[in-house]
């Protein structure tokens, strides 16, 4: 065989390797627009108002003003990160037990990260055991995430439902499974994921079961490039939240949030005196 065959017969091979590859990347859409004309999903007064997401007039200058205020402080740690190209663009919020206000702190941190005229942002009710997003909304009916992931005929992209807030979608909760943390662990919710992250300005936001009460919200850590864990103040016992920091790796970019801080003089003094305010720190270091 001739240098030349040599060289032709390399060639092909690489190029046979190459489609190969590219056959199992998903191609890179296009960005999403902030704004459609046609919203699927309606968040009305009484939407807004059972996601705690809704500010009365009254409270605009006081309350609204102080928790649109906390939320662009953990919105502009989470945009940095993700602008620090240093992984995905999934963020997974959590707590280590039910009733900490992940879900609550999830729809605000989804509107505030919507108004970013760089991004659009998904928020996707993964709590298949109590999908409070997706009741709230009034989708609770909807196929969503779970079907996806039972049916792989299934496009995701399919169920996803625009809304009228610019710059926001949903990916409901969908269908009930007891298999959910083998579907949650399994390599099609790495192809749905990385299908939903093929929109280049889209940041994928999980609404997660908590980690100790299940298996579901643990099962969903290896996929997510920051993980946001809600602490109720004076309610989480401390033997939880070590517990629920332990299950997390380390190389995962873990940050605490305090939810429900209390009245006192020093949170007044701070400017804080609202009773739902929010500490935002990195807490690696608390795994030793």
């Amino acid at each position: 065989m001739s240098l030349i065959e040599r060289a032709l017969g390399k060639l092909r091979r690489a190029e046979a390797l190459q489609t190969a590859a590219s056959a199992h990347r998903p191609a890179l859409k296009i960005p999403q627009p902030r704004a459609v004309a046609e919203p699927q999903l309606r968040l009305t007064d009484d939407i807004l108002e059972r996601l705690g997401i809704k500010i009365e007039p009254a409270q605009e200058s006081e309350f609204g003003r102080q928790r649109s205020s906390e939320y662009r402080h953990i919105k502009h740690q989470v945009v940095t990160q993700l602008q620090a190209g240093s992984g995905g663009r999934t963020v997974l919020v959590t707590s280590a037990l039910a009733g900490e206000g992940k879900s609550y702190t999830s729809a605000n941190l989804a509107r505030s990260l919507a108004m970013e005229p760089d991004f659009t942002v998904l928020l996707v009710d993964a709590d298949v055991v109590r999908p409070a997003l997706s009741r709230a909304m009034g989708i609770a009916d909807r196929r969503g995430l779970m079907n996806a992931l039972a049916d792989e005929a299934l496009d995701v992209d399919s169920l996803i439902l625009t809304t009228d807030i610019e710059g926001l979608a949903v990916l409901p909760a969908g269908s009930a499974s007891q298999n959910a943390t083998e579907y949650f662990g399994s390599e099609r919710m790495r192809n749905v994921l990385t299908q939903l992250q093929s929109v280049p300005n889209r940041i994928v936001l999980i609404d997660s079961p908590p980690l100790l009460p299940t298996t579901e919200g643990r099962a969903l850590i290896p996929f997510a490039s920051q993980v946001l864990l809600v602490v109720r103040a004076e309610s989480t016992p401390q033997t939880a939240v070590r517990q629920a920091v332990t299950l997390i790796d380390k190389d995962v970019n873990l940050r605490l949030l305090l939810n429900a801080m209390p009245r006192t003089r020093l949170t007044r003094y701070l400017g804080y005196d609202y009773g739902q305010d929010y500490g935002y720190g990195n807490d690696h270091d608390s795994k030793e």
